[in-house]
């Protein structure tokens, strides 16, 4: 179930709530790895349906990928947008390859970012299915954000899940 807040340690908290590039904090402080994931399988889940309601499964574009800090995988991100959005400022997605989201996202100042919303783990709910297709367990899963940007009237949506690796870097403010 997905809500407007979230609980958790304050620090972990604060890193949640940033709307700032978290790949860019993480390269300061831990060696930084993005792999994409190839699905054998690509399925939207019900929340990315919900936010392109007028776009059928096979008109959207679906990057996954696993990301790392000092080896250890502490995020995993899916990016939803239409295909149709590839065609003007978003197509940069499609060549990311194992680059963060970040490269293209905060490079320009008029990309707006919607306020988040958080979901806790649950064992079997459509993230924690994403994330065990992907080949990790879904118990290290801690807590899972999404949000929109906006640029042009053209949305991609991002879903970040967030592993308990994460709570080990320290946030350099």
């Amino acid at each position: 179930m997905w809500q407007k807040k979230i609980n958790g340690k304050s620090e972990f908290r604060f890193w949640l709530s940033n709307k700032r590039s978290l790949s860019k904090r993480v390269k300061n402080i831990a060696q930084f790895q993005v792999i994409q994931i190839k699905p054998a399988i690509i399925k939207f889940l019900k929340i990315e349906r919900d936010k392109f309601r007028n776009i059928r499964d096979g008109q959207l574009y679906l990057r996954e990928v696993m990301i790392y800090a000092d080896g250890r995988p502490i995020m995993y991100a899916r990016t939803v947008t239409p295909k149709i959005n590839l065609r003007g400022f978003w197509r940069g997605i499609k060549g990311l390859q194992d680059n963060p989201l970040s490269d293209i996202i905060f490079e320009k100042k008029v990309i707006n970012r919607s306020a988040f919303i958080y979901s806790v783990f649950s064992k079997n709910d459509d993230i924690s299915k994403s994330v065990r297709n992907s080949g990790h367990n879904v118990s290290n899963i801690l807590v899972s954000r999404q949000s929109l940007f906006d640029y042009n009237n053209q949305s991609v949506l991002l879903t970040e899940v967030f592993f308990k690796n994460f709570e080990y870097l320290r946030f350099n403010k």
